[in-house]
């Protein structure tokens, strides 16, 4: 009987100088919606991407950072969503295999569930049965412009599958400070039951009033409620 392979989940994030994504250090998020390996080496991606500035601002920035990465041979970008607050774009992107981290992690056959950017970050959520660390260090030693910002990485389980396939969601749907709220609120083990910290004690953790904690977390699950 021929065992099953075990796998092994890692989050990696990244600086990739040259790439597009270098020069998103202003307020953007985006994720790969879906990406085609074409012949010729070409990759095709879908992204949504989400811009905290206003329509006109950010759609000129956006064509600007696009621009400025040679390894893309073609985009095209639509306006989806414009409020006073953010924009929120569909790219369609042709560009080099041979030049994208998620080409170089698919040819050594590693399972990318997701990839996102932020910041000027690039962050993966990958799995493989092959030792992760020693594909990381083969693609610094194939690509000196790829540095490691964090690597984690574990056995996988169904806690940090599942983490990482909704992961797309909260970062579209929390801003920053909400996402740093929630975790803020875990770590101090708010959520357990019973509770850690109360709510008195939360909002002196963080140096504000309880009526503000309070009023941040009701925007945070009325905005998971929208969602049911």
């Amino acid at each position: 009987m021929k065992l099953m392979p075990e796998y092994l989940y890692a989050n990696l994030a990244l600086r990739h100088s040259g790439c597009w994504t270098e020069f998103t250090v202003y307020d953007y998020y985006d994720t790969l919606v879906s990406v085609e390996y074409s012949t010729f080496n070409i990759l095709k991606a879908n992204r949504i991407s989400i811009v905290r500035r206003s329509k006109y601002e950010s759609k000129s920035k956006l064509k600007q950072v696009l621009d400025h990465d040679s390894s893309i041979m073609d985009y095209d970008f639509s306006n989806l969503i414009s409020t006073n607050k953010y924009t929120v774009y569909s790219i369609f992107m042709l560009q080099d295999v041979n030049s994208t981290v998620i080409g170089k992690l698919k040819s050594r056959g590693i399972i990318v569930l997701n990839a996102t950017v932020r910041n000027g970050i690039e962050y993966y959520d990958i799995i493989s049965n092959d030792n992760i660390k020693i594909v990381v260090d083969d693609l610094l030693k194939i690509d000196d412009r790829i540095k490691i910002v964090n690597l984690y990485f574990s056995n996988l389980d169904e806690k940090n599958l599942f983490k990482a396939i909704s992961r797309n969601i909260g970062n579209v749907m929390f801003t920053e400070k909400e996402q740093m709220l929630i975790k803020k609120a875990e770590e101090l083990g708010y959520f357990d039951s019973p509770r850690k910290k109360n709510l008195d004690e939360f909002a002196r953790e963080l140096g504000v009033s309880k009526m503000n904690i309070s009023l941040r977390l009701r925007n945070v699950l009325k905005k998971i409620h929208n969602l049911i």
